[in-house]
Protein backbone atom coordinates (compact mmCIF):
# COMPACT_ATOMS: atom_id res chain seq x y z
CA UNK A 1 0.00 0.00 0.00
CA UNK A 2 1.50 3.69 -0.68
CA UNK A 3 1.92 5.96 1.99
CA UNK A 4 1.41 9.35 0.70
CA UNK A 5 1.87 12.27 3.07
CA UNK A 6 -0.63 15.94 2.17
CA UNK A 7 1.06 18.58 3.12
CA UNK A 8 -0.69 22.41 2.94
CA UNK A 9 -1.71 24.75 5.33
CA UNK A 10 -5.62 24.88 3.69
CA UNK A 11 -8.11 22.47 5.93
CA UNK A 12 -9.81 22.40 2.05
CA UNK A 13 -7.12 21.87 0.00
CA UNK A 14 -5.82 19.02 2.57
CA UNK A 15 -8.90 17.50 2.25
CA UNK A 16 -9.64 17.45 -1.44
CA UNK A 17 -6.23 16.50 -2.22
CA UNK A 18 -6.93 13.47 0.45
CA UNK A 19 -10.06 12.79 -1.40
CA UNK A 20 -8.52 12.65 -4.74
CA UNK A 21 -6.12 9.68 -3.24
CA UNK A 22 -7.60 6.40 -4.25
CA UNK A 23 -8.80 4.57 -1.05
CA UNK A 24 -6.16 1.55 -1.43
CA UNK A 25 -3.53 4.43 -0.06
CA UNK A 26 -2.54 5.42 2.85
CA UNK A 27 -2.85 8.97 3.57
CA UNK A 28 -1.14 11.20 6.55
CA UNK A 29 -1.66 14.75 6.80
CA UNK A 30 0.43 17.87 7.69
CA UNK A 31 -0.93 21.12 8.17
CA UNK A 32 2.89 23.04 7.65
CA UNK A 33 6.39 22.10 6.80
CA UNK A 34 7.66 21.64 10.35
CA UNK A 35 4.52 18.74 11.27
CA UNK A 36 5.35 17.24 7.64
CA UNK A 37 8.96 17.05 8.55
CA UNK A 38 7.81 15.23 12.09
CA UNK A 39 5.74 13.11 10.43
CA UNK A 40 7.68 12.17 7.73
CA UNK A 41 10.74 11.22 10.21
CA UNK A 42 8.49 8.37 11.96
CA UNK A 43 6.30 7.34 9.11
CA UNK A 44 8.13 7.57 5.98
CA UNK A 45 5.64 8.37 2.71
CA UNK A 46 6.11 6.80 -0.62
CA UNK A 47 5.03 10.64 -2.39
CA UNK A 48 4.75 14.05 -0.90
CA UNK A 49 1.52 16.47 -2.38
CA UNK A 50 3.50 19.99 -1.07
CA UNK A 51 2.47 23.29 -0.95
CA UNK A 52 4.98 25.67 -0.97
CA UNK A 53 3.22 28.54 0.68
CA UNK A 54 2.78 27.77 4.27
CA UNK A 55 3.58 29.52 7.88
CA UNK A 56 7.26 28.50 9.68
CA UNK A 57 9.02 25.76 7.60
CA UNK A 58 8.08 26.60 3.78
CA UNK A 59 7.62 23.77 1.20
CA UNK A 60 10.77 24.53 -0.47
CA UNK A 61 12.83 24.23 3.21
CA UNK A 62 10.50 20.40 3.08
CA UNK A 63 11.31 19.64 -0.14
CA UNK A 64 15.04 20.32 0.22
CA UNK A 65 15.10 18.15 3.20
CA UNK A 66 13.43 15.26 1.58
CA UNK A 67 16.04 15.09 -1.15
CA UNK A 68 18.89 15.97 1.58
CA UNK A 69 17.17 12.76 3.26
CA UNK A 70 19.29 9.22 3.05
CA UNK A 71 15.55 7.97 4.49
CA UNK A 72 13.44 10.14 2.08
CA UNK A 73 15.38 10.04 -1.28
CA UNK A 74 13.12 7.37 -2.61
CA UNK A 75 9.79 9.84 -2.44
CA UNK A 76 8.59 11.40 -4.82
CA UNK A 77 7.68 15.15 -4.68
CA UNK A 78 4.27 16.77 -6.36
CA UNK A 79 4.16 20.49 -5.86
CA UNK A 80 0.14 22.00 -5.57
CA UNK A 81 0.74 25.53 -5.10
CA UNK A 82 -1.91 28.53 -5.53
CA UNK A 83 0.97 30.30 -7.17
CA UNK A 84 1.50 30.56 -10.52
CA UNK A 85 4.63 32.40 -10.98
CA UNK A 86 6.87 30.73 -12.94
CA UNK A 87 9.71 31.24 -10.60
CA UNK A 88 7.76 28.45 -7.80
CA UNK A 89 8.02 25.87 -11.11
CA UNK A 90 11.56 26.26 -11.92
CA UNK A 91 12.90 26.71 -8.53
CA UNK A 92 10.67 23.27 -7.04
CA UNK A 93 11.94 21.71 -10.15
CA UNK A 94 15.34 22.23 -9.77
CA UNK A 95 15.47 21.31 -6.04
CA UNK A 96 14.04 17.69 -7.03
CA UNK A 97 10.18 17.82 -7.75
CA UNK A 98 8.92 15.27 -9.40
CA UNK A 99 5.70 17.57 -10.79
CA UNK A 100 4.40 20.78 -10.24
CA UNK A 101 0.29 21.77 -10.22
CA UNK A 102 -0.88 25.23 -10.02
CA UNK A 103 -4.42 25.46 -7.70
CA UNK A 104 -7.09 25.19 -9.12
CA UNK A 105 -6.25 21.77 -10.55
CA UNK A 106 -8.09 18.73 -12.42
CA UNK A 107 -7.95 16.00 -9.46
CA UNK A 108 -8.15 13.50 -12.27
CA UNK A 109 -4.81 14.81 -14.65
CA UNK A 110 -3.23 14.80 -10.82
CA UNK A 111 -4.35 11.18 -9.86
CA UNK A 112 -2.85 10.03 -13.29
CA UNK A 113 0.48 11.60 -12.01
CA UNK A 114 0.21 10.09 -8.65
CA UNK A 115 -0.32 6.67 -10.57
CA UNK A 116 2.13 7.16 -12.88
CA UNK A 117 4.91 7.99 -10.10
CA UNK A 118 4.08 5.17 -7.97
CA UNK A 119 3.92 2.53 -10.51
CA UNK A 120 5.75 0.70 -9.54
CA UNK A 121 5.55 0.64 -5.55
Amino acid sequence: MAKVLVVDDEPLVVRLLTLTLPSNYQTLQAKDGREAVALAEQDIPDLVLLDIDMPGLNGFDVLKWVRGSPRMGHARVIVVTGSADETYRERALSLGADAFFTKPFSPLVLLEKITELLKDR
